[in-house]
């Protein structure tokens, strides 16, 4: 089942990136139609139009973090929790109908597994209710400050008044287009973690309450910056002191709070622990044996100075 269980975890980080990334496009596509001269105005409806498609995004995040919360917690335990609306009258499901459901909320070729038949039993489990007025609040001040907020910023940088001839200077008219360019990319980026917000945290706050949840591990996407490196070569990390002890440590390896952030444009994921050997990919054993290597001697800040430098060293020299 492990080699299942990194597959799954891959499908389900590349099925929310594809999700993120698509809702990034469309709202560059409204951007294109926000003119500088009248920023509030056409402003106002792109931000109206990406709320609304964020909202419809962010519950089909949700939809397809409960499918893959149901299959992995089958796979690595052999119990299961009822669907995330409403109840599930028997006693036990398939593992063929869960793996059916991931297909079908991940958009992939349905698979037919010999052990399709065995039984998972249903836990008593109440999923935790999406906090949507929160959720909306954030999206609508995280839109507002990337997008509209910034290029108001950037627009008063370059003294864009448009009533004092500089329209037929192609340097300006270069300058004004940058700046709308900068701003309209970075509002993408935000509109997709808000639409991935939706998944993550139901994974969260589902998994905190999930007394067989240990802790998480974090799945990068395929070009993670130095932070979220970092974070996934640490394999698990654990809900407790008393869990992190398995790895003979008295400290947890990284606050279980960071293996939650993300950075705008990041499609890396948490995934439940439900083992106490360590959740650990072949991309992560990778970077934590380049981790030790690099920062071998050097502790704290220190270590985390040498790696960030040796991410920024491969960025210019991938080859090398």
């Amino acid at each position: 089942m492990i080699a299942e269980t990194f597959r799954l975890a891959t499908d389900y980080r590349d099925t929310q990136a594809r999700l993120g990334a698509v809702l990034s496009t469309r709202s560059l596509a409204a951007w294109s139609r926000v003119s500088p001269r009248s920023l509030a105005e056409t402003g106002g409806v792109w931000l109206a139009t990406v709320l609304a498609l964020v909202r419809q995004d962010r519950a089909r995040s949700r939809e397809t973090a409960a499918a893959f919360y149901r299959l992995q917690r089958a796979v690595e335990t052999g119990h299961t929790v009822p669907p995330l609306h409403g109840g599930y009258d028997a006693h036990a499901v398939p593992l063929g109908d869960l793996r059916a459901e991931w297909a079908q909320a991940a958009g992939l070729p349905a698979e037919h597994r010999d052990d399709d038949g065995r039984p998972i039993i249903l836990d008593p489990f109440e999923w935790p209710e999406a906090d949507d007025d929160a959720h909306e609040a954030a999206a609508r001040t995280s839109l507002a400050v990337t997008g509209l907020v910034r290029a108001g910023q950037g627009l008063e940088r370059v003294n864009t008044d448009l009533d004092t001839g500089r329209l037929d200077s192609a340097a300006f008219l270069a300058e004004l287009d940058q700046v709308m360019a900068e701003a309209g990319a970075v509002a993408a980026g935000a509109a997709d973690r808000e639409a991935l917000r939706g998944g993550r945290d139901l994974v969260a706050t589902a998994s905190r309450q999930d007394t067989r949840v240990l802790g998480w591990a974090r799945v990068t996407d395929g070009d993670p910056c130095a932070w979220c490196a970092m974070l996934a070569s640490r394999g698990a990390v654990y809900k407790s002191r008393q869990s992190a002890a398995l790895k003979d440590s008295d400290e947890l390896p990284v606050d279980p709070e960071d293996v939650e952030r993300f950075h705008p444009l990041c499609h890396c994921q948490t995934v439940p622990v439900y083992s106490r050997t360590h959740f650990i990919s072949e991309d992560a054993k990778r970077l934590r044996a380049d981790w030790d290597r690099v920062t071998r001697g050097l502790t704290g800040r220190d270590a985390v100075t040498a790696w960030r430098r040796h991410f920024a060293a491969q960025r210019r020299n991938p080859a090398g």
